[in-house]
């Protein structure tokens, strides 16, 4: 038998180990050898990551391949490397996929021609059209002389690549497409720049850069159009006159005017949006006589901070949520009164929606149409249109034209805006945001969505009037509305001393209470709920974030009962505590998702809840970005995935019963946490094992404390020592108080021995045992303190309470959705497991070994500072006196 050849013109077999082998000693060499340059090949790492899946029941990843190959403009060929012991068979998908997407981004050409799969051992070579490899080369196969690489030679030829590819010359720009850290601080880069030139205002400023940036995504947006190729591209080059956000554009413009920005690119820009608001196709982004506002210089250090940082469809998640990005890297929710939605929160209330575009309803091609009625910039509706789109594009029957017709339908039909937002008006920003993006927003409005009559007023422009009108006509129609989609501010109230929200209160069934009487004050979120339930068509869908507040706590169970007989409760999903960081906004959240009634008499089905544990946490707090962010991210993207896939396994009558909740459930809470989980999951299996359970009950008590333990703080002029208990579980002395200095009317001096408890950060494991030296301590009623019963060991008590299982089972028991707060009546019927005495004396043996480490340590330290102070006389009588006489007050 032959043996196989093991060397070819270009490396050894022996050479493979890795795909990175692969790359180098052979498909680099390869590439080389057909006369292809460094700027030809571009690798892996200047490629972008697209979506790719779906073909041949495949799963959706993100992907780029190992190579491609660019000539002039465009990339006429990708190359996908496997290592050797892979079979190419099982990776055809992705190279196909992704050359697919590019090429669908040109009209009447497909510039990419081939796509190559090798593991260095084969080497297999696919029309870009088909699945099967039309010229296949096996390791040995590549010498001179060999008939199948004499093919491969002619077809990788540049001369075959090279047609219908355009070189460029004279100055380039070269673009980059940024990740979202690196695009914030462009931003705040831009704003303060801004600032410090112009001194404007907050709000002035973003409402000029908003301009400036609209110019700028325009000229991206043209960049795609006549290169589609950018697509697949992470950095590239482009020739610079066919930059017009650009100071190489500038430069050229600079015989003609001052300030070719606004007075060329942005007057060209309102000229054309005048004329098509006057032909009913646009409505207002900018004031018809508008300028930029800026200082010449001002503009110019903006676009040449910007012009290399390709910012059109920089990535699926920055999709459209640019202007939110610039808000959040120089305004604060606090300041805005707008806290926005975080990017996976956004992405899942989007698959939530289930939404359908030309589905087959009663023989007739139906697609829904979205509604957000707090819309601000448009984050949901630009997440929304993409989905939409997408599903547009999965359309197999429809020709691209057709396909054309249909996204600009949506745009312009299917989706409904309005925000109330005055300072800046986000209801113009989402405008602008589904043109750039969309080519729509006809049907963004800016009103106030809660006026059920949407009246009109002396003040009230012309087209604000006309905007009110054209929304009353479309809400005419009861079965417009499909879904709706929507995070409703939380913080704002109406109130009945203001006459006109008194008069919106009075149209809303939810504006009286029992015997008819009026409500002074509600909350808008609530009055969103009644709005859209008059919106939404019978059978139509509610997907809204609700503070969990409303869901659980007992000031608003009249409210449940209105929800509950107003819709079908569908899933209930409950956020993380920090998906609002970002915003620093303090509210425990979930999404509510309801199906409006079409019948009384119907009954209310199980119910789907999930808790999240990463959605909405990977948009952190901070400015600067860790890699942390990338993992935070990675985990909500999947979480979401599960999620899905379980509410649809739940919808199709397969769901997993750990997240099924049988209707009687939410008859009063409509929570995950109280609905859902439950308390004492492990009693079972701790039976089982024959441990010893107790109640807390009996293994705890409250204390009594004597008088003299009890201080009345009024007239209290001692000096009293707070207790500080950490998350960590240790007791610290705190700050030396004037007891009649605190706010609270009592103070309790607490014992050595004492179990100490924070009544809000119990959760967090806020649990200590006092020392003998913090005995005298004081805490105020915001502590439970406890003392063990005869047979029971605190310390032994306090470790098993701060456990992951028990604190989980005091949060379930504790009262509060944004700040829970623990009480005794609320967990003293908790089990708990307790060692029998062998096990109880090992333990406390491995505390007091502790305790003496921590002594040693501590005596350790002391000794070593002595040592050194006393060396070099740091710690004399001179300069103990001049600390003393002039240090500054604490």
């Amino acid at each position: 038998m032959a043996k196989a050849k093991v060397k070819n013109k270009y490396c050894s077999q022996n050479d493979f180990h890795n795909e990175a082998d692969i790359e180098q000693v052979f498909v680099r060499r390869l590439l080389e050898d057909f006369g292809f340059s460094d700027s030809d090949i571009r690798p892996k790492n200047a490629l972008s990551q697209l979506t790719v899946g779906g073909m041949r029941g495949s799963g959706y990843e993100r992907y780029r391949p190992d190579f491609a190959i660019k000539l002039g403009t465009k990339i006429v060929t990708i190359i996908e490397v496997k290592a050797p012991t892979e079979n190419l068979k099982n990776h055809f998908w992705q190279p196909a996929a992704y050359t697919r997407l590019i090429n669908g981004e040109y009209r009447g050409s497909n510039p990419v021609k081939f796509f190559i799969l090798t593991n260095g051992l084969e080497f297999w070579v696919y029309n870009w059209d088909e699945n099967n490899p039309f010229l296949k080369l096996d390791f040995s196969d590549f010498e001179d002389s060999n008939t199948n690489f004499k093919k491969l030679s002619k077809l990788l030829a540049k001369s075959n690549l090279g047609k219908n590819t355009e070189g460029y010359s004279g100055d380039i720009i070269k673009f980059t497409k940024n990740n979202l850290s690196e695009v914030n601080q462009a931003f705040s880069w831009c704003h303060q720049h801004i600032y410090r030139k112009d001194n404007i205002s907050q709000s002035e400023a973003f409402s000029e850069f908003v301009k400036l940036i609209s110019l700028k995504l325009l000229s991206d947006r043209k960049i795609k159009e006549e290169f589609p190729g950018v697509l697949a591209e992470d950095y590239f080059e482009i020739p610079a006159k066919k930059v017009k956000f650009s100071t190489h554009w500038i430069q050229s413009q600079k015989g003609n005017t001052v300030n070719p920005i606004d007075n060329i690119q942005f007057q060209q820009f309102i000229n054309e949006m005048e004329r098509e608001i006057a032909k009913g196709e646009r409505k207002r982004i900018f004031e018809k006589e508008d300028h930029i506002r800026l200082k010449e210089e001002t503009i110019l250090g903006v676009v040449k901070k910007l012009e290399s940082i390709y910012l059109f469809g920089i990535d699926a998640d920055l999709n459209g949520r640019l202007f939110e990005t610039f808000l959040n890297a120089t305004m604060r929710g606090k300041d805005l009164g707008q806290y926005f939605t975080p990017r996976s929160v956004v992405k899942l209330g989007v698959k939530l929606c289930q939404i359908k575009v030309l589905s087959n309803k009663h023989g007739i091609a139906h697609t829904d149409t979205i509604m957000d009625a707090c819309c601000g910039t448009g984050g949901f509706l630009i997440d929304v249109l993409a989905d939409m789109w997408k599903k547009v594009d999965e359309k197999t029957n429809l020709s691209n034209s057709d396909k054309d017709l249909v996204k600009k339908s949506i745009a312009n039909n299917n989706l409904i805006g309005i925000d109330i937002s005055s300072g800046p008006n986000l209801s113009r920003v989402a405008r602008l945001n589904m043109y750039l993006h969309g080519d729509g927003g006809t049907r963004i409005f800016h009103t106030d969505a809660l006026d059920k009559e949407l009246l009109e007023f002396d003040t009230d422009s012309n087209e604000l009037v006309m905007e009110k009108r054209q929304l009353r006509s479309i809400l005419q129609d009861q079965n417009l509305v499909d879904i709706v989609l929507t995070n409703p501010p939380f913080a704002k109230v109406y109130e009945r001393e203001t006459e006109n929200e008194k008069r919106i209160l009075g149209s809303y069934e939810i504006g009286k209470g029992e015997g008819g009487v009026l409500r002074n004050s509600i909350k808008s979120s609530l009055l969103f709920i009644e709005r859209y339930y008059d919106i939404l068509k019978p059978g139509g869908k509610l997907v809204t974030i609700i503070d969990d507040g409303i869901l659980s706590g007992k000031d608003y169970g009249w409210f449940r009962n209105y929800i509950r007989s107003r819709f079908l409760i569908k899933a209930v999903i409950s956020m993380p505590g920090d998906a609002f960081q970002r915003s620093k906004a303090r509210v425990k959240t979930s999404y509510l998702i309801a199906e409006k009634r079409t019948t009384e008499q119907q009954e209310q089905p199980p119910v789907f809840m999930y808790p999240c544990k990463f959605v909405g946490v990977d948009d952190s707090a901070r400015q600067r970005t860790l890699p942390i962010d990338a993992m935070n991210r990675e985990k909500a993207r999947e979480e979401i995935q599960v999620l899905v896939d379980e509410y649809e396994k739940f919808q199709n009558g397969n769901g997993n019963s750990k997240y099924i909740v049988d209707a009687s459930r939410i008859e009063d809470r409509m929570d995950v946490k109280n609905c859902l989980m439950k308390i004492g999951r492990s009693v079972s299996l701790w039976k089982r094992k024959g441990y010893n359970i107790f109640p807390i009950q009996e293994v705890l008590e409250e204390k009594k404390f004597s008088d003299d333990d009890i201080i009345f703080t009024k007239d209290c002029d001692d000096f009293v020592t707070l207790l500080l208990v950490r998350y960590s579980g240790l007791a610290e002395a705190g700050e030396e108080i004037v007891a009649s200095d605190t706010t609270y009317s009592k103070l309790y001096r607490v014992r050595s021995g004492d179990l100490v408890i924070s009544n809000i950060a119990a959760s967090y494991g806020s649990m200590a045992v006092v020392p003998l030296e913090l005995d005298g301590c004081v805490v105020s009623n915001e502590y439970t303190i406890l003392r063990t019963k005869k047979g029971f060991h605190p310390n032994i008590v306090q470790i098993i309470l701060r456990s992951p299982e028990i604190r989980s089972d005091i949060l379930l028991g504790s009262t509060g959705a944004n700040r829970t707060r623990m009480k005794w009546d609320l967990i003293k019927n908790i089990s708990i497991p307790y060692p029998d005495g062998q096990l109880e004396k090992k333990i406390l043996g491995l505390i007091d070994k502790a305790e003496e480490a921590k002594k040693l340590a501590q005596r350790t330290a002391e000794e070593s500072v002595f040592t050194l102070e006393n060396s070099f006389n740091l710690n004399n009588t001179q300069a103990l006196d001049v600390i003393a006489a002039f240090k500054p007050p604490k």
